[in-house]
């Protein structure tokens, strides 16, 4: 798995440059390390559509989801396919 910006990676400003694009929930790769999900907060986003923005890192063509699992299921939820997120590609800084 590519560093997906945690710890000294990425900084806040940074992500918020990067590209918005549309990415097909199918082909993401979770990095929940404990595979931790509050089922009611996916819910809850599922039902408000509310929620920040999604964090992908895009590592030679395979996407790995940095932030945003509950905002991705909850998407899952209400039957879509694809999502908008914030795209870096891996070792672009």
């Amino acid at each position: 798995m590519p560093n997906l910006g945690q710890g000294s990676g990425w900084t806040d400003s940074e992500w918020r440059r990067a590209p918005r694009r549309r990415v097909p929930v199918r082909k993401l790769v979770a990095t929940n390390r404990h595979h931790f999900l509050d089922e009611r907060r996916a819910a809850r986003y599922a039902k408000t559509r509310k929620g920040g923005d999604v964090y992908v890192v895009d590592a030679g063509g395979r996407l790995y989801l940095a932030d945003g699992h509950h905002r991705v299921v909850a998407a899952m939820m209400r039957g879509e396919t694809s999502i908008r997120a914030r795209v870096m590609q891996a070792g672009g800084r």
